[in-house]
Formats: structure tokens, C-alpha cells, sequence
């Protein structure tokens, strides 16, 4: 009898087991059937949109490019130079190989997408801690070009996955290899890889150098900083890097890629209209590529540019050269001038577009002393007052002895007298005092975007910046210590009228302390009323920092008058010495000047007999020499919002 009742109670313990098992089942097979639906629904919210990539084999990119200045003044057209479309197998082999070896090395072996690749930048971002590699292959690449927004949501990156899948069943590797030859940007208005070869070097793509090839593959990862025309030295270090890697890769031998370093780089330029407007459109069409990817349709873009204040900014740049640049060994001058919303109201690049499109604006220069503007901040917010007295005496750092320029130490001096007349040795201990990792962090949060030494040479400017940075750092102080985001994109719309991209006010961030801020335009202002800045000098509140790096290679007066906020450089583009009286405090002060009597309406440029913009010359004033006299009331002009000329 107890044997029976054990039978049954195992039997019946099996038989539950076995009812919680179907249980189990039933609710996975029910999740199973719940996730399938509910993926496939997801599968195709992703897909809906995607772009159509049939005939993508015969279609080049031709959209052209039309800037309008704010009020809605063509100011320049861009187009493809060259649209025939290619095919890899009629090219050398070594121009795939090219972008293949620096681009996507597995490109031959992955299905689309390089998950090894991915895992290796992950594990180098994270070693580094912050974004130093990529993981998109070249196929990842034509997907993310093929879509018109450019926005970096899941939706999108999913999309980007799923497109690039989807391409490699769709098409060969010859095939997508081709198409994404056709499709990419190379920089300098040039589409696909024979617009591109005509751009550079005047010829077709099949005709291409092994070199040639290298120099092209090595602009695409950033068209703008590996230029050939505004990076020529960073450009030749990306070639060799290309190069090593085709070596690498078994695509060249040790001597072919000897030979082809040999080569002599020359560039053949297209003819280019002398319009300075284009160092502007130039830099502008980089944002357009990131805000827009604009396949088959000619698109328009309303910019920020004041048209007026660019001919002034012109006028100013051609004059100072001319009359006293050159004959003191400078042969280039740079001029941006922002609003207080970061909008570009004025870039020129250097003194000729026609000869040279290379943009100073965007040059990595030293800006010398003009770089303590951001040691005094970073003392200021860490407690240090403007009275506080330091020392000025000689100072020696190992074998480093920094000297003061003109100056006649008298022993402890005030912050605010060190920073006006620009003492360097001051500047030196407020920066050993502080930490140069601090400062360092206070440049880059307030918008510097190039690699600052932390070294303490670099509190004197020994670390290159460009113009553009650095004014928008200055402008800062001007709006009362928010970020100053710099921008020249207002709207971008296709020609029938639909809009792509509307730009907003930027939400920016509080960068310096309410405190620091009205202390560091105290400084500022002594700087144009007592010391180096003096020729800058307006009938207007004004402030700003002069700044001349060693052997006066370069000179720039960086400053604001409420609303703008310019940033003027003198130099050489072979960074050789300028005369010793080419500092900033001199010729790009009385610069900055000029610009802004013209552009407040204090003077005008009229048009001579010839029809060439003139003014009276310059008249700077010399060491001992007087101002000329300005008159007191400025000529009224409309100062339009950021929403305003959005809405214009």
C-alpha cells in the first residue's frame, strides 16, 4: 500500500513538472511570436525611408551649390567640376588600393560592416578616452552618404547598418567600390575621384600617379584639415601615411613607395575668379556636407555674411598690405569678424583668393601673447584678483629663460599693468601658479580645437591655434561669458523651395564666471586704453589683445566693440620673420581699427574714377606720431538679430 502511494506520488510530481514545462514552452513560444511581430513592425519602421539604390552605378554627384549672402545675394556657385562617372576596373589598381589601405583595410573580407574594425576603435576610445578611431567601413560610408539628413540619431545608425547590408547583397565589391568613388567628397567643391583629380593636379582620375592617388585617399578623412591647398604640409604627412599603408598592405613595394615619395608635389589649380567672398563659401561648404548630404539636387544656402562689411573687411586687408605690409617682409594678412550669436559676418583668407585660396582664417599660427588672454581667465576664476600684485623680475626654467620684450622690470606690478603691457614674465608664474592642465582646459572649453603643448612655453602662445578659435574664445567675454559657437549657415534649401536644414540660436553653456568675465573686459579695455592694444583705439568702448610670437613671424590683434568681435593676423605663409615693427600692437591693431570704423559707419569706401573701392590711405599711427581725427557720431546701420536673418 505504501509502495502504491509512492507510485502515485512521483507520478504525480512528474506529471506537474511536465505541466510547468508545457507552460514554459507556451510562454515562449507566445514571447517568441510577440518579438518576431514586434521586430518585423521595427525592421520596417527603419526601413520605410531609406533611399533608393537602384542605378547607383550611373549616377555621379552633380548638385550644385548656390551661397547667398543674408539678405539674399548670390555670392557664389558651386558645382561639380568634372562629372564623368568612373569605373575601378578602367583605373589603376593602385587608386583602389589607395583608399581601400587607409579607409578600410578588411574592405574585401567584411560583410558590410568590420565588427573586428569596431571592437579595435572601441578599445582605442576607451584607452584614450575620447574619440581617436572610427569603425565605419567603405561600405558604411556610401550608406551614410547616401541619405539626405545627416542627423547622428539610433534611427539613423541603424538605418546606416541596414543600408550597408543591403548594399554588399545588392552589389559586388567592385561595384560599391566604384559607386563610392563617385559619391565622396574630396574637398575643395570636388565630387568623386575625378572631379577630384582635376581639381588637384588638372588631369583625369585613370591618369593618376601612384602619389597623386595616395594624396587624394589621404583627403578623405577630413577634407578641410588634409587639404593639399589649406594643409599642404599635413596633407604630405597623410600622403606617406597612405603610402606606408599600401606598403603594408602588399600593394606597393619598399621601392615603389620610395618612388613615389620622390615625386615632385605640384599642384595644377583651376583658374579661380579673384573673389574673396570664396575663402568664406569655401569654409561654409564644409558645414553644408555636415548639416546636409545633398544627392541629385540643387541646393541654395542663405549664409550669414554681411556683404558690406566683407568688401570693408577686403578693402582693409588689400590697403594695409600694400601700403605698409610688404615693404616690412608681410605678404599675408587674415580677417574674421563675428556677431555677438557666433554668426561669420566677414572672412578673408589672405590678400588674394585668385592666387592662392589657401584660408589663414583656419591656419594653425601661433597667436603669441594673445594667448594669455586665456592664463589671466583661468587665474581670475581660480581667485586672483586684477590689483594682485606679481612679480616681473627675469625668470629661468631649466635653460628657459623668457625675456620682456621692451620692458624694464621694476619688481611686483599689478595684474591688470602685466596684461596691458603684455609683461611676459608675470604671465609666466600666474601660469606655473594656475597649472598649464587647467589653462589648457579652460582654452579648449571655451572653443579651442587644435592640440595645445602642456608645456609652459605654450602660456606665451607657443602652441598654434587658429584665427577663427581664438576670436570666438574672445567673444566670450563679449556676451557676458557664454560660448561663442561660431557659424555661417543660416538655412539650406533645394530649388524648388523645400527646406533641408533652418538654424537655430545656439543654447550654449556659461564658460566663465559672471565675475571673471567683468574682470577679464577690465583687462581687455586697459589693454586698447593704456598698453600694447593703444592703435586700436576706438571713439567706442572697445577691448582686445595684441600677440607676436618669436622673431615676428606672427603678429594679430584679437578684440571686440559690442556687437562684433574680430580677429585680425599678419604673417608669412612660409613662417618667415616680418620686420621687427610687424607686432600685433601695430599693423593688425590699426587693422582691426579700420575695419571698424568702416563697419560702424565711422568712414565709408567710395568707389574712385576707375571704379576700385578707395578711402583716404591709411594712416597708422607711428611710434611718437599722432591719430587721425574721427568723428564722434557713427553713420547708423540695422544690426539684424540671428532670428531676424533666419527669417530673412
Amino acid at each position: 500500500m505504501a509502495r502504491n502511494k509512492s507510485n502515485k506520488s512521483a507520478k504525480a510530481s512528474l506529471s506537474s513538472k511536465k505541466s510547468i514545462l508545457r507552460s514554459i514552452f507556451r510562454g515562449l513560444f507566445v514571447l517568441g511570436i510577440f518579438l518576431f511581430v514586434l521586430g518585423f513592425f521595427v525592421f520596417l519602421f527603419f526601413i520605410h525611408d531609406l533611399p533608393d539604390i537602384n542605378n547607383l552605378e550611373t549616377k555621379g554627384r552633380r548638385a550644385s551649390v548656390t551661397f547667398e549672402s543674408y539678405d539674399g545675394k548670390t555670392i557664389a556657385t558651386y558645382g561639380d567640376m568634372f562629372r564623368e562617372v568612373v569605373q575601378v576596373k578602367d583605373l589603376p589598381e593602385y587608386i583602389g588600393n589607395a583608399i581601400i589601405a587607409i579607409e578600410d583595410r578588411r574592405f574585401y573580407s567584411h560583410c558590410g560592416i568590420d565588427f573586428i574594425g569596431i571592437a579595435r576603435a572601441l578599445y582605442t576610445n576607451i584607452v584614450h578616452r575620447r574619440i581617436v578611431q572610427g569603425g565605419s567601413t567603405i561600405t558604411q560610408q556610401l550608406a551614410k552618404n547616401l541619405f539626405l539628413s545627416a542627423s547622428r540619431s539610433i534611427k539613423r545608425k541603424v538605418q546606416e547598418f541596414i543600408l550597408a547590408l543591403w548594399l554588399e547583397h545588392k552589389f559586388s565589391k567592385k561595384q560599391i567600390l566604384s559607386i563610392y568613388l563617385n559619391r565622396v567628397y574630396f574637398g575643395s567643391c570636388a565630387y568623386g575621384i575625378d572631379a577630384a583629380a582635376y581639381r588637384y593636379f588638372g588631369k583625369k582620375a585613370r591618369q593618376l600617379s601612384t602619389y597623386e592617388a595616395a594624396k587624394l585617399a589621404g583627403v578623405l578623412r577630413a577634407p578641410s584639415l588634409y587639404s593639399p591647398f589649406y594643409n599642404p604640409e599635413k596633407s604630405d604627412q597623410r600622403t606617406a601615411l597612405v603610402l606606408t599603408c599600401m606598403r603594408d598592405e602588399g600593394y606597393i613595394s619598399d621601392a615603389e613607395k620610395r618612388e613615389a615619395l620622390q615625386q615632385q608635389d605640384k599642384l595644377t589649380r583651376l583658374e579661380v575668379p579673384r573673389d574673396e567672398n570664396r575663402y568664406f563659401t569655401d569654409w561654409a561648404l564644409e558645414q553644408v556636407h555636415e548639416l546636409v548630404s545633398a544627392d541629385e539636387d540643387d541646393i541654395i544656402v542663405r549664409t550669414t555674411l554681411d556683404t558690406k562689411m566683407q568688401i570693408n573687411a577686403a578693402y582693409v586687408i588689400k590697403s594695409t598690405l600694400e601700403e605698409h605690409g610688404f615693404k616690412n617682409r608681410a605678404n599675408q594678412m587674415a580677417l574674421i569678424a563675428l556677431d555677438k550669436s557666433g554668426a561669420v559676418r566677414a572672412m578673408i583668407g589672405g590678400y588674394s583668393y585668385g592666387t592662392s585660396q589657401f584660408n589663414r582664417v583656419m591656419a594653425v599660427r601661433s597667436s603669441g601673447s594673445a594667448f594669455k588672454y586665456f592664463v589671466y581667465l583661468t587665474a581670475l576664476e581660480d581667485g586672483m584678483d586684477i590689483h594682485d600684485l606679481v612679480s616681473d623680475m627675469p625668470i629661468t626654467i631649466g635653460s628657459w629663460c623668457p625675456k620682456n620684450t621692451a620692458y624694464v622690470s621694476v619688481g611686483n606690478i599689478p595684474m591688470l599693468q602685466a596684461f596691458a603691457k603684455s609683461v611676459n614674465t608675470p604671465a609666466i608664474r600666474i601660469a606655473r601658479k594656475v597649472g598649464m592642465d587647467r589653462i589648457i582646459r579652460k582654452a579648449e572649453q571655451l572653443g579651442i580645437s587644435t592640440e595645445i603643448d602642456n608645456n609652459i612655453t605654450s602660456a606665451l602662445g607657443a602652441s598654434g591655434v587658429n584665427l577663427l578659435d581664438i576670436t570666438a574664445c574672445f567673444g566670450a567675454t563679449m556676451i557676458n561669458g557664454r560660448k561663442m559657437i561660431p557659424f555661417g549657415i543660416l538655412s539650406i534649401r533645394t530649388q524648388n523651395g523645400k527646406y533641408l536644414y533652418k538654424a537655430h540660436a545656439n543654447k550654449t553653456t556659461e564658460v566663465i564666471s559672471p565675475a571673471a568675465c567683468e574682470k577679464m573686459k577690465i583687462l581687455l579695455r586697459e589693454v586698447v586704453e593704456k598698453g600694447t592694444g593703444r592703435q586700436a583705439k576706438l571713439p567706442i568702448t572697445s577691448h582686445g589683445k595684441s600677440g607676436t610670437s618669436n622673431d615676428n613671424r606672427d603678429a594679430s590683434f584679437i578684440g571686440f566693440a559690442h556687437p562684433l568681435v574680430v580677429g585680425v593676423w599678419l604673417g608669412n605663409d612660409d613662417n618667415t620673420p616680418m620686420s621687427p615693427t610687424m607686432y600685433g600692437g601695430f599693423l593688425p591693431a590699426i587693422a582691426w581699427r579700420e575695419f571698424m570704423l568702416l563697419s560702424f559707419g565711422y568712414k565709408q569706401i567710395s568707389p574712385n574714377k576707375n571704379g576700385n573701392n578707395t578711402q583716404n590711405s591709411l594712416k597708422p599711427k607711428l611710434p611718437n606720431g599722432k591719430n587721425e581725427k574721427i568723428e564722434k557720431t557713427p553713420k547708423k546701420r540695422s544690426r539684424k538679430s540671428l532670428q531676424d536673418l533666419i527669417n530673412t
